[in-house]
Parts: structure tokens; sequence; C-alpha cells
């Protein structure tokens, strides 16, 4: 009788390891893409205080006026009817900054909290603070814009590429301006996609 070669007996096994984990996988995966996770959850209620939430799948079923955009990661109502969006953005690292922006009525922005960051610690990351964040809320970015095609929002530094200069300033954190621009940019796409779908229903 030949020896098997141990070549031969390694591959059967890795491939043996590899179809395990495979179906392991399939087994066990859960898609959270419909589902609030325990911290989205305290986001909706930092933002739009306590009570009962859902995604909203289909937004045209809803009654709004647009398809969900692909930028928008996901549109949450409460039970009383005002919304938020979750929004991932980027800032220093790509996606790194995943937000949900609640908005009022009229069309300003309510609140915002930070779902995950993963920003430079001490630096990025600073724009989770709330001093920071409180210069959104109730600010009339879409009023002080003018109305323009330009963005609602703009940061203290020069580069504000395609922003009306009428629009809301708002101060940039120190040394992390990639990250201040990308928490910018996710609320002028909050405030325009809040006008383009009607508001809320």
């Amino acid at each position: 009788m030949k020896m098997i070669k141990p070549t031969l007996v390694l591959a059967i096994i890795t491939t043996a390891i590899a179809a395990l984990l495979i179906v392991t996988y399939k087994a066990t995966y859960v898609d959270t893409s419909g589902v609030i996770t325990d911290a989205l959850q305290k986001c909706c209620e930092e933002t739009m205080g306590e009570g009962e939430f859902e995604i909203v799948t289909d937004w045209k079923e809803a009654g709004y006026a647009i398809e969900q955009p692909e930028t928008i990661a996901k549109l949450i109502k409460k039970s009383d009817g005002s919304i938020a969006f979750e929004i991932v953005a980027d800032g220093y690292e790509k996606g790194g900054l995943d937000l949900l922006i609640a908005m009022n009525e009229d069309g300003t922005v309510k609140d915002i909290a930070v779902v995950s960051i993963s920003e430079t610690p001490g630096l990025g990351s600073n724009v989770q603070n709330r001093s920071f964040l409180d210069q959104f809320k109730n600010a009339d970015g879409a009023v002080l814009a003018g109305g323009s095609s330009g963005g609602l929002y703009k940061g203290n530094k020069p580069s504000n590429d395609g922003v009306s200069e009428n629009a809301a300033q708002i101060t940039a954190v120190t040394s992390a301006t990639y990250s201040s621009k990308g928490v910018i940019g996710a609320v002028n796409l909050a405030v325009s996609t809040y006008a383009e779908m009607g508001g809320a229903k």
C-alpha cells in the first residue's frame, strides 16, 4: 500500500475546514439591514425621544415623493411620524462616520447622534462632541443658503466647493478638517433629501 503524500492530506483537511466554515457562516448569518440595532436604537432615543421606531424600506409605498437614494443607509420613522436618516459618510477614513440625523417638521435638523465612528482618536473622533454637533440643531441652513443649489451648511475653511456664500457657517473641529467636512456633507444630504421627499408623512 502506497503512502499518501502529506501535501494531499493537508489539502483535503483545509478543503473540509473551508467547507465547514462556509456552512456555519450561512447557517448563522443574520441580515441586519432591516433591523434596528441596540446602538441605532440608542441614537434614535437620543435624537427623537423614546417611542416606537421602524425602518422604512419602501419610500414610495410609504408616501414619499422619491425612492430611497443609495446615499441614505436607512430612513427611520418614529411612531409620532418624525423621521431620521442614517447616513454613512467619509471623513478621514472611508465610511468612518455613521450618523443618525433627526429632522424637524420644518426641514431643519432636530439633532445628530453618532452611531459609530472610526476616525482618528483625539482628532477626527472629536466631531462626535456635542459642541460641534449642536451647531446644526435648529439652524435653518436652507434659508441661510438663499435656496441655492449649493450646500446648506459650510465649514469655516476656505474650501467649500459648491456651497452658497450665504450658507449657515459651521465651525470645524480643530485638526479634523476631513471629519468635519464629512459631517457637514451628511447633514446637507439629510436636509436636501428631506426637502426632495416632501417631508415627514
